[in-house]
């Protein structure tokens, strides 16, 4: 990154000749958080210089876009910016991506819509394609946001442009968010891998799933994860054959639930597996324990359990 913030220099500028960042990843600025800004800014004016660089007579923006916007709606006519070297397109970019991880937290379609672009740079300079330790430790962001960055960029475009519909509403208004394509996709990448006969039109699957989930069908993501584990029952030994039938009637367009798919194929197998693993962990515990390390109400509990292991048993 050719950009060094320390070669810097604090000026007041003419406003009117700041111009967006083209590459800004950022591309939703939710009114209540500009609002709230504005009367700040209002208040106590700029508490943080943006940051821009020189193009001609003009300044382009590295850091401040919500500043600029909120001092531009109060009509002031200069805004204290640091001016620094322009950076190279790819030094534009990480330098956005380095302020989001150490600052604010953007959408994370936000950065999908980015990833791209970072990479072909990344291998332009790297003569190769980059890894993803090297993405990460290049943008500031977490391996697993960059994993879950991939899901969001595979998508067709009319889903990301569904997502970009509800990232303007607040939060709490929105219903096929970010996470719940994650989520989706996770969960279809698992079936297909594992049942690839299943799901002969992935996108006909996905159309299912969001009707579902609009309609209270899918009561929550979560719910999500059990579709993986369905099409995983030859690992916890239940029957394959009724995992595929139930998955099939799953993806069909009808008012049966994960819920119900999962309690009618794998529910039982991956409670006795927990079973089993909690027995396994309490065997271990008890391995430290004498007869004369146990307290009274220990000593009782046991021996119901040892009862109704018993009874289990004789079954």
């Amino acid at each position: 990154m050719s950009t060094d913030a320390s070669e810097s220099r604090l000026e007041m500028i003419n406003i009117e000749l700041v111009d967006r960042n083209p590459d800004n990843p950022r591309i939703n600025f939710r009114q209540a958080e500009l609002d709230e800004l504005q009367e700040s800014i209002r208040r106590f004016g700029i508490q943080v210089p943006i940051a821009v660089y020189r193009e001609g007579r003009r300044y382009v923006l590295i850091d401040g876009e919500r500043r600029w916007r909120c001092c531009l709606k109060l009509n002031k006519k200069e805004i204290p910016a640091l001016i620094q070297e322009k950076p190279t397109p790819l030094g534009n970019l990480l330098l956005m991506f380095n302020i989001h991880s150490l600052r604010e937290q953007w959408d994370l379609l936000t950065i999908a819509l980015k990833l791209p672009k970072v990479i072909e740079l990344l291998e332009v300079e790297l003569k190769r394609s980059p890894n993803e330790r090297e993405i990460s430790e290049r943008t500031g962001l977490a391996r697993g946001v960059i994993r879950r960055c991939k899901l969001l960029i595979e998508l067709p475009d009319e889903y990301k442009q569904e997502i970009k519909k509800e990232l303007v509403k607040p939060r709490s208004k929105q219903i096929l968010t970010e996470d719940f394509f994650i989520e989706m996709e996770r969960a279809l990448t698992t079936v297909e891998r594992a049942m690839p006969d299943v799901i002969p039109n992935r996108d006909k699957a996905r159309r299912v799933l969001i009707a579902k989930y609009q309609n209270d069908t899918i009561g929550n993501l979560v719910q999500m994860r059990q579709i993986a584990k369905i099409a995983r029952a030859e690992y916890v030994e239940a029957d394959k054959g009724k995992a595929k039938r139930v998955l099939t009637k799953l993806f069909a367009e009808n008012a049966y639930s994960i819920e119900k798919a999962y309690e009618d194929s794998v529910s039982a197998a991956y409670s006795e597996r927990d079973v089993a693993t909690r027995i396994d962990g309490l065997i271990d515990r008890l391995r430290v324990f004498t007869a004369d390390d146990l307290d009274p109400e220990v000593r009782a509990k046991l021996k119901v359990l040892g009862k109704r292991i018993e009874e289990l048993l004789e079954e």
